[in-house]
């Protein structure tokens, strides 16, 4: 059976001397893996069609529920080369792109998701800031957000109260009152309150619009901090992203 789509690249592996085995990240089948025979043999458009990040209308073919459908057509809509060509743009958006593979199970639509995970490259892709440190950091919130999984920084997150010491193995803040032992030996550490405020309007604020928010430094390393350790305890292990980033500054 043939089916058309809309596909973002999320991942390519090797199969073999010349296949691909293609993770997309779908308008109607949410993530799903895909077999492309031979794109590696030739430079052509089919084979840069699948590289990472490209936003392309795809042909499949193979049952609705099959492991592996075949690509049999992918025409290039957005190629988003200029986040590949960026260090800085393809290692935030990679980061991305494991919390998705982590987090969201195969087979899920979620029209939404998709929708939004476009927007966040087109954001990206046209923003002309010098420094992106502040939409990198954004975007891992918004997302995070948009899946359910988005730390409670708005105070306790049991009864509400105000309070600064952030529980990884909580996900939330908690206050002294509701942090009492065994909840207390816990490892946490204190966030400032203009972190928590930069986080909040991070999440209410349009992100096409988000590159208004000028926090200071110190802001976006605590805060950076805080969604490293929170991803690590859902996931209980350490993103590879960060890793990859800080063996290339080595190199």
């Amino acid at each position: 059976m043939l089916t058309r789509t809309e596909g973002i690249v999320l991942k390519t592996q090797k199969y073999g001397e010349a296949d691909l085995i293609v993770t997309y990240l779908t308008s109607d089948r949410g993530i799903i893996k895909t077999f492309a025979k031979s794109p590696r043999k030739t430079r052509s458009r089919f084979g840069s069609s699948l590289e990472p990040l490209t936003h392309a209308k795809i042909s499949l073919w193979g049952k609705e529920q099959a492991h592996l459908p075949k690509i049999t057509q992918s025409d290039i809509i957005n190629s988003f080369h200029q986040i590949r060509e960026c260090f800085q743009d393809f290692i935030s958006i990679s980061k991305l792109v494991e919390m998705l593979m982590a987090l969201i199970p195969e087979g899920i639509i979620n029209k939404k998701l998709f929708a939004f995970f476009l927007n966040i490259l087109h954001t990206i892709k046209l923003s002309e800031q010098e420094s992106k440190d502040a939409l990198h950091l954004i975007t891992r919130i918004r997302l995070l957000a948009t899946i359910g999984y988005a730390p409670r920084l708005n105070g306790c997150g049991r009864c509400g109260r105000e309070g600064l010491n952030f529980y990884p193995a909580s996900g939330t803040i908690l206050c002294n009152k509701c942090a009492r032992p065994p909840v207390s030996a816990q490892s946490h550490f204190k966030i400032s309150s203009n972190t928590i405020q930069f986080y909040t309007h991070s999440i209410e604020w349009p992100i096409h619009i988000s590159n208004r928010l000028k926090p200071r430094q110190e802001v976006l390393t605590e805060l950076s901090a805080l969604l490293d350790k929170h991803l690590t305890h859902l996931l209980s292990r350490k993103f590879q992203s960060p890793e990859f980033k800080n063996l290339a500054k080595r190199l």
